[in-house]
C-alpha cells in the first residue's frame, strides 16, 4: 500500500468522526498555542525594550555592581555605593572618556505643585549636569545650580496641566526636610512606556552619602556611574580602559563584596543581557506551557487504541486480501500523524492571534517567532509518530483469523 492510500485511508476514518478527531487534538492545540502565545509576548516585550534602547542609542556606558541570584535566572543589581570620589576623578582623567556622570537614589517621599501632590510615585536620582550630554529634551536644559532639578515625561505628566520648563515643585524629604525648586528641563522617556516617573536633582547638595575609602579617607561614594566616550569610535577602547580601572586599581575593586561583580556595559551590552534574561524567562514559561502538549499526545494515543479496537474486522479484511503488517502499521501511523499535524497548525494559528490581541493591547510590536512556528509543526509530526507507534504496532499484530471473526 502506498503512502497516498494510506493518508487517504487514514483521512476518511477522521472525518467520519469529526467530533471525536476535533477532541483528540485538542490537547495539542492548547498545548501549541500556549507556546506560541508566550513566544509572541516574550518576543514583543524585547522588541518595545530594544526598540526603544537601539532609538536613543548614544555612546555611554553603564557602571554598575551586579550579582547572581541565589535562584532562578538573570542578574541582580547591587545598589551599593562603592565608587568613590577619587574613582570618578580618575575616570574623568582618560583619554578617550568625555564625562563621567554619578547617579544614586534620593529619599524624596512626596512632590508637589501649588494645586496638586503626588507621594510615592516619582523616583528621584542624584546626578550632575553631565548625565544629560547625549538626552534629548522635549524643552529646557540641563540644571545649572542646587535649586534646580530636570524631570522626565512620565513624572511631568503625573501633574494637571503637565510639567514644564519655569514651574516650581516642592520636594518633601524622608528626613522632614522641603525645598523648592525650579524645573529646568523636562527629558523624554528613556525606555517607552516602562519608563517610571523620575526627577534628576545635583549631587550638590542633595547626596550626602560618604564611605571610609580603602586609604582611610571619607568620600562620596555612589552606586551608578555613568561615563561618556569621546564618539562611536572611541567607545570600545573608553570602555576597556574603564574596566581595567575599576577591576585593578579602583577604591571599588577593594570595597566591593566577595560574590559581586562590576560591570560597563554599553548600549549593546545592555540589550545583549535583557534578550539573554527574557528568552531565558519565555522559554521556562513556554516549556511549562508545553506539558499541554504531553495530554495531547496520550490523548491521540489513546484514540488510535479505540480506533485499532473498532477496526479489528476491518484489519481482518486487509490482511485477507494481501495488505502486510507494514501496510497496517503504516496506515495508523499515517492517521496519527495527520491528527498531529493539524493539532499544530490549528494551534499556530490560535497561538498566534492570541499573541496578535495581547501585544495588540499592550502597545507592544508584533515579532513573529518563525523558529518557534516551525518547531511547533515538527513537534506535532513528533507527537502524532509517538503516539501512534504502539497502536500501529498493536494493530498489525492483529490475527487476520480472529479479526474476521471479530464482531
Amino acid at each position: 500500500m502506498n503512502v497516498r492510500e494510506s493518508v487517504r485511508i487514514a483521512w476518511r476514518s477522521i472525518t467520519s468522526h469529526k467530533l471525536r478527531s476535533t477532541l483528540t487534538t485538542i490537547g495539542v492545540i492548547i498545548g501549541v498555542a500556549a507556546v506560541i502565545t508566550f513566544m509572541v509576548l516574550g518576543s514583543g516585550f524585547s522588541a518595545s525594550i530594544v526598540g526603544d534602547i537601539e532609538a536613543e542609542q548614544e555612546p555611554v556606558m553603564v557602571v554598575q555592581t551586579q550579582t547572581e541570584p541565589e535562584a532562578g535566572v538573570g542578574i541582580v543589581p547591587v545598589d551599593t555605593p562603592i565608587y568613590s570620589e577619587s574613582d570618578v576623578e580618575t575616570l574623568q582623567e582618560f583619554e578617550d572618556v568625555a564625562f563621567v556622570a554619578p547617579e544614586a537614589s534620593v529619599d524624596v517621599v512626596q512632590t508637589a505643585t501649588d494645586d496638586e501632590q503626588v507621594t510615592g510615585v516619582i523616583d528621584a536620582q542624584a546626578t550632575t549636569a553631565d548625565r544629560f550630554e547625549h538626552t534629548t529634551f522635549v524643552e529646557g536644559e540641563p540644571f545649572d545650580g542646587p535649586d534646580e532639578v530636570v524631570v522626565n515625561e512620565p513624572a511631568s505628566r503625573l501633574f494637571e496641566g503637565n510639567l514644564s520648563a519655569g514651574d516650581e515643585l516642592e520636594l518633601s524629604f524622608e528626613d522632614g526636610e522641603v525645598v523648592t525648586v525650579t524645573v529646568t528641563g523636562v527629558v523624554e522617556r528613556e525606555f517607552g512606556e516602562q519608563t517610571p516617573p523620575q526627577v534628576f536633582l545635583p549631587v550638590d547638595p542633595y547626596y550626602e552619602t560618604t564611605i571610609e575609602t580603602p586609604d582611610g579617607d571619607q568620600e562620596r561614594a555612589y552606586p551608578t556611574l555613568q561615563v561618556g566616550a569621546e564618539n562611536f569610535e572611541r567607545i570600545d577602547p573608553a570602555q576597556e580602559a574603564v574596566v581595567d580601572y575599576l577591576e585593578a586599581e579602583s577604591h571599588a575593586a577593594e570595597l566591593k563584596a566577595e560574590d559581586d561583580r562590576i560591570e560597563v556595559q554599553t548600549v549593546e551590552d545592555a540589550i545583549e543581557q535583557f534578550t539573554d534574561i527574557v528568552d531565558q524567562l519565555t522559554l521556562f514559561i513556554g516549556a511549562v506551557a508545553a506539558i499541554a502538549l504531553v495530554v495531547g499526545s496520550i490523548g491521540i494515543a489513546n484514540i488510535m487504541i479505540v480506533s485499532v479496537t473498532e477496526r479489528t474486522r476491518e484489519i481482518g479484511i486487509m490482511k485477507a486480501v494481501g495488505a502486510t503488517k507494514r501496510d497496517v502499521m503504516q496506515l495508523f501511523l499515517v492517521e496519527s500523524v495527520i491528527l498531529g499535524v493539524i493539532g499544530a497548525l490549528v494551534g499556530v494559528a490560535a497561538g498566534l492571534g492570541a499573541g496578535y490581541l495581547g501585544v495588540r493591547f499592550l502597545e507592544w510590536p508584533m515579532a513573529y517567532p518563525v523558529d518557534w512556528i516551525a518547531i511547533a509543526i515538527a513537534v506535532g509530526i513528533g507527537v502524532g509518530v509517538v503516539s501512534g507507534l504502539y497502536p500501529a504496532w498493536r494493530g498489525a499484530r492483529v490475527d487476520p483469523i480472529e479479526a474476521l471473526r471479530h464482531e
